[in-house]
């Protein structure tokens, strides 16, 4: 059952996490007092940071080194479970970069099949990470097999990702007339697992959608390329977030720290997600660059022992990961 969301938080957590893997000095000010005084309501998960525990290569900590203010990355995931003792697999991948300096925003998603070497499990796809070893693992897997230097990560799952959204309002979608009947039919399986009756889309269109009806959007894999244009739809969900809250100003604050942190999980504090967010919420960076890997001409899918994967040649995916991280470079198709 192939649930994703990539709803709200992502973004209220991507663009609140530049916190420099939690060393990076920031200010409160932009806070405001009565916030900066809450409790974060949920724990932060701790992680072991150690170069090794995390598969971060010499290589990768040279290079990175050399790089004056380097780019912040962050783990992106949402697992698809529906019970919280499970840790599921993590169907939504992404890289989440910010600019140390111009606090700009990046997003990288890795498409899930992706064949690649998990440690202690051998050649699986990246997905599989998550349930197999839980954030550590599937951070360790992003680092070792495509040379990155994530240290921290962020995750919500089915339960409370549709909270989220509706937390800040919904988010509008222009959501094309074919993908209605798909969309429609998760939201209902959505509604019989919560036992709540669905509010179908019935037109095509721009439309702010409420919380279940952009988590069922988010999922849809039947129309266009599957899961290839999927990873669109969650980018495109992130985006208008990102829009939507990047007029919010200080309003936004008690909503974040009441409404979203509850509902996701996280190696980052929240009150260092919550300062920098002033930071970055702030700043005059109005788009969002966005690729996904690997790329069609580097990747094919393949059966092993009759199961679908998409094989990857890992050396040019590293690369145009780095090339688009890095140095700016947008990947050709």
């Amino acid at each position: 059952m192939k649930y994703i969301f990539l709803s709200l938080v992502l973004f209220s957590t991507i663009s609140l996490t530049a916190s420099a893997q939690d060393t990076t000095s920031v200010t409160t000010s932009a806070v405001p007092a009565n916030v900066a005084e809450t409790t974060v309501p949920k724990p932060v998960v701790k992680l072991i940071k150690t170069p090794a525990a995390l598969g971060i290569s010499p290589k990768t900590q040279k290079r990175i080194a050399a790089i004056a203010n380097p780019p912040i990355n962050l783990a992106l995931f949402a697992v698809d479970r529906r019970d919280k003792s499970q840790e599921g697999n993590s169907d939504v991948i992404m890289i989440i970069t910010i600019d140390q300096v111009t606090k700009k925003i990046k997003m990288s998603s890795i498409l899930r099949d992706t064949y690649v070497n998990i440690e202690g499990k051998g050649m699986d796809k990246i997905n599989a990470a998550f349930a197999i070893g839980g954030p550590q693992l599937a951070i360790k897997t992003i680092n070792q097999n495509f040379d990155m230097d994530i240290q921290d990560y962020i995750n919500v799952d089915f339960f409370g990702t549709a909270k989220m959204i509706d937390a800040l309002g919904g988010v509008e979608i222009n959501v094309k007339p074919e993908e209605i009947p798909y969309l429609n039919n998760y939201l209902k399986e959505i509604s019989i697992i919560e036992n709540i009756p669905p509010v179908n889309v019935t037109n095509a269109g721009i439309q702010v959608l409420n919380g279940r009806q952009t988590v069922a959007y988010t999922r849809i894999r039947a129309v266009g390329r599957g899961d290839y244009e999927r990873t669109e739809r969650q980018r495109t969900v992130l985006v208008a977030l990102f829009n939507k809250m990047k007029g919010a100003g200080p309003a936004l604050y008690p909503v974040f720290m009441n409404q979203i942190l509850p509902n996701m999980e996280t190696s980052l504090s929240g009150m260092n997600l919550l300062k920098i967010g002033g930071d970055i919420l702030n700043s005059k960076s109005k788009t969002i660059e966005q690729a996904r890997f690997p790329l069609d001409s580097s990747s094919k899918g393949i059966r092993v022992n009759n199961i679908w994967y998409l094989s990857a040649d890992l050396k040019i995916t590293t690369a145009a990961i780095h090339n688009f991280i890095y140095k700016g470079v947008s990947p050709a198709r």
